[in-house]
């Protein structure tokens, strides 16, 4: 009887929920419809729009890292996996609503705040992640007005350092191909400073990020050292080579804009004065020497963690038996990305990370500690509101962005939850209002970021 009762369960396919539909979100979707190819699968999103990191985070002019989306779109479209729109969970829906509706629920909601640099705030210091959502037109980011002003210091050494300054750097005609908006480039510096506590050596960039610095023809790059002998890590090696390159060409007659890296520095503190900002440094090495830095702004890109006012608490859902090493949260709750093992790595770990969570699901349906028995989507009930978007409704947002193609972009995306919410519930492209074909951004409120 045992043995029967064994081979049930095992043929029995688990109800499944994903919180959050960035790239963790979809490759642990993804896994677990490999795995079970008649499993409900459904990805819950807080925005009306998929994709998360993917189209908000990767910067506007790297299209061939995007282009996954449509690996993922095919979850969605012939996959059998549910997209399930404009839910926060914490807000619309609980973790424990989705538990008691879900035989497995995974948490896959990222993290996506700028952790503080101590002794530098205030006005005109913006986070590199809140600078990158604003470039990606994020709607989290309508109001957000960042000013740069001439001079702007970016502290970090990191890809989203590097990224910040291209986009702050590269003429405003050189982004076709892109989904840039325009005007998030009307207005640049003409003086960039990159500061890193580590040497040169040790920074964490890759290398073929400096190397696309080098299509930028009308700047000008100096660093003050690069600590370029004995490296055997070809690594390492690579990145030196590409900032000396960089560094070390024939500077452009009537340069745009001047790019300074300095390495080796730590930054103090700010002061405000009539004339700008003040940004201090001291050297990491001794912590004798001292400079300054005039400056109008400041970006930190110096990690991520904990802190939007929209995030799930990871720690409120850990248990006895949890085991973050495998994804495990608590009974049939699991986690995945960055929510699981913090904010390192970028695409490729979280299709590692959730390969590996998969795994653990699938170990703990076959032996038995999950027994499938919950009903789904359909338990929610009036639990979960009217105003949802499907991925039809996506869709119908995505045909929009993609016809408006002004100034060589790719797309021009809908920038506001209204508009948003609005073409997810047009039915038929016959019914859309010409405002909405032409731009669906110019409604009341679509314009206002930059007033």
């Amino acid at each position: 009887m045992s043995e029967l009762r064994s081979r049930a369960i095992g043929e029995l396919e688990p109800s499944i929920a994903i919180v959050g539909s960035g790239p963790a979100g979809c490759y642990t979707a993804q896994m677990l419809r490999k795995r079970w190819a008649a499993a409900q699968i459904v990805v819950f999103e807080r925005l009306p729009v998929p994709y998360g990191l993917l189209r908000y985070g990767v910067s506007p002019d790297h299209q061939g890292t995007k282009a996954v989306a449509r690996q993922f779109d095919r979850l969605f479209t012939d996959g059998g996996v549910h997209f399930v729109g404009n839910v926060e969970v914490g807000k619309h829906l609980s973790i424990e609503q989705l538990q008691d509706a879900f035989d497995v629920v995974v948490v896959a909601a990222g993290l996506g705040a700028d952790r503080p640099l101590p002794g530098v705030d205030g006005d005109g210091v913006y986070g590199a992640g809140q600078i990158m959502r604003w470039f990606n037109s994020h709607p989290d980011e309508l109001f957000f007005a960042p000013h740069f002003g001439e001079t702007t210091t970016i502290v970090g050494n990191g890809n989203v350092a590097v990224d910040v300054l291209r986009l702050l750097a590269k003429h405003r005609d050189s982004f076709a191909g892109s989904d840039l908006d325009p005007r998030r480039v009307e207005k640049q510096p003409s003086r960039i400073h990159v500061v890193g506590r580590s040497a040169a050596s040790a920074a964490k960039f890759d290398s073929v990020m400096i190397r696309e610095l080098a299509d930028i023809d009308d700047a000008v790059f100096d660093v003050d050292a690069v600590d370029e002998f004995g490296h055997e890590d070809k690594k390492v090696r690579a990145k030196i080579e590409a900032l000396l390159d960089l560094t070390g060409r024939t500077a452009p007659p009537s340069p745009r804009v001047h790019v300074s890296f300095h390495f080796g520095w730590t930054p103090e503190s700010i002061e405000s004065t009539p004339a700008g900002r003040l940004l201090r440094l001291v050297d990491t090495e001794s912590q004798q020497t001292e400079r300054v830095i005039e400056t109008d702004s400041i970006v930190t890109a110096v990690g991520f963690g904990h802190g939007l006012r929209h995030e799930v608490d990871r720690t409120r859902l850990e248990s006895d038996v949890s085991d973050l090493d495998s994804g495990l949260l608590d009974s049939g709750l699991y986690c995945s990305g960055w929510f699981r093992r913090g904010p390192t790595g970028g695409i490729p770990a979280n299709r590692l990370d959730a390969k590996m969570v998969c795994a653990r699901i699938v170990e703990d349906v076959e032996r038995g500690t999950i027994i499938p028995a919950k009903a789904g989507l359909s338990a929610l009930g009036a639990d979960l509101h009217p105003d949802t978007v499907d991925f039809d409704g996506w869709r119908r947002i995505d045909a929009v962005e993609a016809s408006r193609t002004a100034h060589g972009r790719c797309r021009t995306k809908v920038s506001d939850f209204v508009t948003m919410l609005d073409l997810a519930r047009t039915f038929a492209d016959e019914r859309m209002t010409p405002t909405h074909a032409e731009n669906p951004t110019a409604d009341a409120v679509g314009h206002k970021e930059e007033k």
